[in-house]
């Protein structure tokens, strides 16, 4: 059996291929800077992965953060304990995961807007340049955290108008207190931000949150896309969901320095299968 994997800071896209077809598998995202042994087998067990452990031999995992050699070993030696008879294990960057989905063999410029944000330049084989990702706290630009961060600044300040004040209080039931103790010490800050993104989605017209939707995505342009010669003649992809959810407003932002947004996949683990599995 092969498993495949493809996971952002938030969630994880598992699919099994067997001699039966292919089984799908839902966890949390497994992010080496966030996650610990015990929390990743946690989740294989939930998901019930754990069923077919032993019969597992092959096992493909794309994840963010994952694009150094100590933090690809951190997360092979978690599976490789995991899976005992996995004898293949690959581990590499889920930006080279969203390149795959978004252009196969082919150049382009690839990137990933979701809980978090980065990009790269793809000639059809490897990354050949890539912005460094500075993280929620000082990058993410676009991404869900991102706009989350924003708008639970307005939320704190008690700038938005009534209506969302109102809406961020019924929906969510935080005080200042509890954002907090979930942004300084809760053990995933970038997910809890990130699900703030919601407002921004339900809130979208009004102009506040329309600036807010907007700067992101004109930061993440300056920083992530024009900053490579290539975007003048290369397509643009993007993979998320907040570039899916928010393609009117990205596109928008792109046509401003007459650039395209080609195609947008917001979830690339099914151009994966197709790619490794045929």
């Amino acid at each position: 059996m092969i498993l495949l994997a493809d996971s952002g800071s938030s969630k994880t896209h598992w699919v099994l291929k067997s001699n039966d077809g292919l089984k799908e598998f839902h966890t949390k995202g497994i992010n080496p800077f966030f996650v610990t042994p015990e929390f990743v087998q946690s989740e294989l067990d939930v998901a019930g992965i754990g069923d077919f452990k032993s019969k597992i031999s092959k096992i493909i995992f794309y994840g963010a953060s994952c694009s150094s050699d100590d933090r690809k070993q951190y997360i092979e030696e978690i599976l490789q304990d995991y899976f005992p008879n996995a004898t293949d294990i690959m581990i590499d960057h889920d930006m080279v995961a969203s390149c795959l989905a978004l252009f196969g063999n082919k150049p382009g410029i690839a990137c990933i807007i979701g809980t978090g944000s980065n990009s790269c330049v793809w000639n059809g084989q490897e990354i050949t340049a890539n912005v460094p990702a500075l993280g929620y706290i000082l990058g993410d630009e676009a991404s869900g955290a991102s706009m989350g961060k924003e708008i639970l600044k307005h939320y704190i300040y008690k700038t938005f108008p009534v209506e969302i004040q109102d809406y961020i209080y019924k929906e969510y039931g935080l005080k200042k207190d509890d954002i907090f103790n979930a942004v300084y010490k809760g053990e995933l800050p970038n997910r809890f931000l990130a699900s703030f993104s919601r407002v921004a989605s339900a809130f979208r017209e009004v102009p506040g949150i329309q600036q807010i939707i907007r700067n992101g995505f004109q930061d993440f342009i300056q920083f992530h896309i024009i900053c490579y010669p290539e975007s003048k003649t290369l397509p643009i992809g993007s993979v998320g969901s907040i570039s899916e959810v928010f393609r009117e407003e990205f596109e928008s932002e792109l046509a401003q320095f007459n650039l395209n947004l080609n195609l947008v996949v917001k979830e690339p683990i099914g151009n994966l299968v197709k790619f490794h599995f045929g």
